[in-house]
């Protein structure tokens, strides 16, 4: 009996003490990786980001497949017939046909589980403090910047004599309780985020000088995006300083003009030099994401927008080339007649930064200054490493005028955000100046089309996904 008995409490103990570990789990929706090295592994994503809307919106590209004239006359309207058409008319159909949107989707995802998933258990997690302090400083860059893009698409552009009032999106944390609704912040509450995040992982100084790879942060990084969004707010000189201090890090402007491979054309078998970046081999890449620059119709207005000799155009594989330039594909897929990028070898960091956009900074805020010389200078380090060697002319020393000095940035920034999520955002922000502001146009099927620079266009809806689950959302950022 007494031998029954014990078995019997030795037994309770054993499931009391099974029970224990099992129930002993975090809660659902927390983080459970313990280790730096397990952390880590997070970072080892391959980052990418959707930018097609915004590359339509700002009159860069088109991705359809189908007859563009057709779509836009047709009496129900799409909403890529809106976008394409820049139908502000029609930008409340637009929000209630946005079910969803990646990039929003895709950078909160970035945001909520790689930046705060880190941020929210490397302090307590096992490993070198060193490397603690790395991951760190890589998840609030990684952070800032990605809330710097969905800032720039879903709220109005920063301008300091309203941005304490001008709603945008919420500026998620780690320390977010995922139980309760997010918060809209405005868009100043959001830049000084943005920006106390970066200083956090300046100050820190953990971020290594080259990165295990150029998907990952570095120093230059941080202080990249940093000139972003310190140029967005119009804090010039400070935007500048930060560019040049990314550049003391990584400064090389790849030479288009020598990077190059070779196309042949499938009717009378000629050869023609294109571009090649190779995938996380270009140096001019601070920070790299993945994507193809295949299959966008690059609209006539953005093709004639390069400066005459730039490789980005003259040296992209194109259907054109493919067809020895007897014929191309747009009119038979789209109904017009532009050029598709064909490019299935390289990668055009197409969500990314480059050094490139550092010297744009360094370039428009000597301008703004006056300072022809130095601003031309800085478009002159791109352009010898873009323009053909055979029609190639530095601009220092041959500009001295305002009107001109823009003229020369904006066609330099064109060539180097084309393929870009980035020219959507310069021109956003260009559009609070009065030297700088320009009405996009063109003409489809016999109409004529424009996006002025006060449109509420320029700033997308949120997706219904999100609103209809979040009433802090409420009411859409173009309409207040």
């Amino acid at each position: 009996m007494k031998r029954i008995i014990y078995s019997l409490l030795i037994g309770a103990i054993m499931l009391a003490a099974s029970c224990s570990k099992f129930t002993d789990v975090q809660p659902k929706g927390k983080n459970l990786l313990a280790t730096t090295d397990q952390l880590e592994m997070l970072l080892n994503a391959e980052f990418s980001l959707e930018d097609g809307d915004m590359r339509q919106m700002a009159g860069d590209a088109i991705r359809a497949f189908e007859n563009i004239p057709t779509l836009l006359a047709k009496p129900n309207k799409t909403r890529q017939a809106i976008l394409l058409s820049w139908d502000e008319a029609n930008i409340d159909k637009m929000a209630e046909l946005t079910t969803s949107d990646r990039t929003y989707s895709d950078a909160y995802g970035i945001i909520g589980k790689i930046s705060n998933a880190i941020l929210s258990r490397v302090d307590e997690a096992a490993g070198p403090q060193q490397v603690k302090d790395q991951l760190k400083c890589e998840a609030l860059v990684l952070r800032a910047y990605y809330h710097y893009i969905l800032v720039n698409k879903f709220a109005k552009a920063y301008n300091p004599a309203t941005a304490d009032i001008d709603p945008a999106i919420p500026y998620v944390t780690e320390e977010w309780d995922i139980s309760q609704p997010t918060e809209k912040a405005t868009v100043k509450e959001v830049y000084d985020n943005i920006l106390s995040d970066l200083d956090e992982a300046i100050q820190i100084n953990a971020l290594p000088v080259t990165a295990v790879n150029r998907m990952r942060m570095n120093k230059a990084s941080a202080y990249a995006v940093k000139a972003l969004a310190l140029m967005n707010m119009q804090q010039f000189d400070e935007a500048s300083a930060a560019a040049k201090q990314a550049l003391t890090f990584n400064s090389v402007v790849s030479n288009y003009n020598q990077m190059l491979s070779s196309l042949t054309g499938y009717i009378t078998g000629g050869t023609y030099p294109v571009v090649l970046r190779p995938h996380l081999k270009v140096e001019e890449d601070i920070f790299y994401t993945y994507g193809l620059e295949f299959f966008n119709a690059i609209t006539t207005h953005a093709w004639n927008a390069f400066e005459p000799g730039h490789a980005s155009r003259d040296k992209m594989s194109s259907d054109r080339m493919m067809y020895d330039y007897m014929m191309g594909m747009g009119m038979s897929y789209i109904g017009l007649d532009y050029t598709f990028t064909y490019d299935l070898e390289s990668g055009w960091n197409g969500s990314g930064v480059k050094t490139t956009q550092m010297y744009l900074i360094v370039a428009e805020a000597e301008i703004r200054k006056g300072n022809f010389d130095a601003g031309m200078d800085a478009l002159d380090a791109i352009r010898i490493n873009r323009i053909d060697p055979s029609v190639y002319a530095p601009l220092k020393g041959n500009v001295n005028n305002m009107q001109d000095a823009i003229m020369h940035l904006k066609r330099t920034a064109h060539g180097e955000n084309v393929y870009t999520l980035h020219n959507f955002i310069n021109k956003k922000r260009w559009n609070l100046f009065d030297e700088y502001k320009e009405t996009l146009s063109r003409t489809i099927g016999g109409n004529v089309y424009e996006l002025r620079p006060d449109s509420k266009l320029w700033i997308f809806p949120l997706p219904a996904n999100a609103v209809n689950i979040n009433p802090n959302l409420l009411p859409q950022n173009y309409s207040l």
